[in-house]
């Protein structure tokens, strides 16, 4: 089913595309943006080892990411208590009206690629969406 590499890259192209406006306007590179998102929409997950083990980020870039992001204002790190090695990736107040912009972007990408969608259909392609994860995360286990 080759389509699907073709539908991801559609997919991957469009949320680009939807946020170059946001990235010329907050001076931010897609994968800050993208980086910032991760920690709005996980905030328990808020460590640099995270997004790269659950968005897929490479790991030097995540690391750039997070430095240009201290340096601008959007988060600054802070040591985990029950581990001096791990640190805390924490969004800075004073941003949330940029961040909001940020997730209304997200938001529309989202709704515009579900357009039509019942809901008995979202939950059945998530069903699938879910199925075919599940496939893929065992065949990485196979390979590792």
């Amino acid at each position: 089913m080759r389509e699907l590499l073709r539908y991801a890259q559609h997919f991957r192209r469009m949320y680009q595309k939807s946020f170059q406006p946001l990235s010329q306007d907050l001076e931010l590179s897609q994968l800050e943006m993208d980086l910032l998102l991760f920690l709005s929409n996980n905030p328990d997950r808020n460590t640099a080892r995270d997004a790269v083990l659950l968005r897929g980020f490479a790991k030097s870039n995540v690391s750039t990411a997070v430095e240009r992001l201290e340096g601008k204002g959007w988060l600054r790190t802070q040591p985990d208590p029950s581990s001096r090695r791990v640190k805390r990736l924490v969004l800075q107040p004073g941003r949330e009206a940029e961040l909001e912009r940020l997730l209304r972007c997200q938001e529309t990408c989202f709704a515009a690629v579900l357009k039509g969608f019942s809901p008995t259909e979202r939950e059945g392609l998530k069903t699938l969406l879910e199925r075919m994860d599940a496939n893929v995360q065992k065949a990485l286990e196979q390979m590792e």
